[in-house]
């Protein structure tokens, strides 16, 4: 699958009930980082390294895809939520953001966009040192000059 080159405009509830709704451009590199049932585990390699490397120079948005789930589930889900992550996770009931963003079953989904709205970077599955490495440098290349440069300067700092 293609990854679309301009990143959709999407509103989604998180799993206390409130909407979230995500426009481009906006003022940082944005991260969505895309579960289902089966690969949502993936997501731990993607989420706190990248946070640890970046923490607020960049927006990382966690969205589950849980298409099918019955309605009479849905709180139970959300409160499973509730107990395993200390952020909002966004919920895609129907799937169709999770779909427009290219997850495929059984593989989380990390995608890279700018604050343009460009999609700079897609990639599938378990972090590796690569991917990791291809997901970094993109946000780096796509982050504003006043902030990489802030980073630069709290790289050389440490």
């Amino acid at each position: 699958m293609t990854i679309p080159t301009s990143a959709p405009a999407f509103s989604l509830d998180d799993h206390h009930g409130r909407t979230h709704t995500y426009r481009f451009p906006r003022p940082l590199v944005t991260v969505l980082c895309f579960g289902d049932m089966v690969s949502a585990f993936q997501l731990a390699s993607w989420i706190e390294p990248l946070y640890l490397k970046f923490r607020d120079q960049i927006d990382i948005v966690g969205i589950a895809a849980f298409r099918g789930v019955p309605d009479i589930f849905r709180e139970l889900v959300r409160t499973s939520i509730e107990k395993l992550s200390p952020k909002e996770v966004l919920i895609d009931w129907d799937g169709e953001v999770s779909r427009a963003y290219g997850l495929t079953f059984g593989q989380c989904r990390v995608v890279v966009v700018a604050p343009d709205g460009t999609v700079v970077q897609a990639v599938n599955g378990t972090a590796t040192p690569a991917t990791f490495r291809r997901v970094t440098d993109s946000i780096a290349g796509a982050m504003p000059e006043s902030t990489a440069t802030r980073s630069a300067s709290d790289a050389n700092l440490a």
